[in-house]
């Protein structure tokens, strides 16, 4: 299993903000979750601006630690799984497929990344990695949830994951009842399965990663993203308030400034470029 060295982890929990290495404990996971959410963002810009997108982990440590960059679920979920087995976490890789805005009858692959997380005994559900709604602690596989939390696991048919195993549909609470996320089930992956699913996502032509600027982050309890130019802010309850973005510098400024995301001459310059068709489709649309 992947882990971070004691230099790599130190870094990672300054990028977070924690003082020093906790305990493998479910407060500790949760805390882990929460900091991990509000400091690396979500984001595409490697594979909108064709940039190539490794998942190697040292190429994810330097992007999203020493570059302060964000990523998507192959890459931030990649660097979370060495950073728990550092702390002592039991960490399981797991794929689903997305469901988000996605017709029932419309199947998808296998194309995110999660992880399940021994902790006393017992299975949770832990994504840094979703560039929407997104829990910002810990799910118990076993247990339900409480009511208040704008999240749940529901049950879906194995055949409707394309499994055999008992599979799962993450759920949020939206503003005309549960949305469907993405469906998995709790068949281990191995790291190596991620690295076709990465290019895929990363490379092919069909990928929504090639034609969408996206980005999240989880700011004191709201979901924040954004989709070309529209700017979404998703309260704990599951309301959403959207504004639009009108212009590449508005949206490279809040790329920047409410997202963190830091970007160089270069990929400021390549956004500049490949914003304007983009931001003309999403207001037709």
């Amino acid at each position: 299993m992947i882990s971070l060295d004691a230099a790599q982890l130190d870094a990672w929990l300054a990028r977070l903000g924690i003082a020093a290495p906790p305990s493998p404990t479910l407060e500790a996971l949760d805390t882990v979750l929460a900091a991990n959410l509000a400091s690396i963002p979500f984001e595409n810009v490697d594979p909108l601006l064709r940039r190539p997108v490794r998942i190697e982990l040292d190429a994810v440590f330097d992007k999203l630690i020493t570059q302060r960059r964000g990523g998507y679920c192959f890459e931030l979920n990649t660097l979370l799984t060495a950073a728990l087995t550092a702390l002592g976490f039991s960490v399981t890789p797991l794929a689903a497929r997305v469901r988000w805005g996605v017709p029932e009858t419309v199947p998808t692959m296998t194309s995110h990344m999660l992880l399940r997380v021994e902790v006393a005994h017992q299975s949770y559900l832990a994504d840094v990695g979703f560039g929407g709604p997104t829990p910002f602690r810990a799910m118990p596989l076993s247990a339900p949830m409480d009511e208040s939390f704008p999240y749940r696991l529901a049950s879906s048919p194995p055949e409707a994951a394309g499994s055999a195993f008992h599979s799962y549909d993450m759920e949020a609470r939206g503003d005309a009842g549960w949305i469907k996320l993405y469906r998995f089930d709790l068949t281990p992956q191995p790291w190596i399965d991620f690295v076709p699913r990465n290019w895929y996502v990363s490379t092919h032509p069909d990928s929504a990663f090639l034609h969408r600027l996206m980005a999240a982050r989880t700011d004191a309890g709201t979901r924040v993203t954004l989709a070309d130019g529209e700017l979404a802010e998703r309260a704990p309850d599951g309301t959403v308030r959207r504004q639009r973005l009108a212009t590449p510098e508005a949206v490279v400024q809040v790329l920047s400034e409410r997202f963190g995301v830091q970007l160089d001459d270069q990929l400021r310059s390549g956004l500049m470029a490949a914003l304007p068709p983009l931001l003309a489709a999403s207001q037709v649309t």
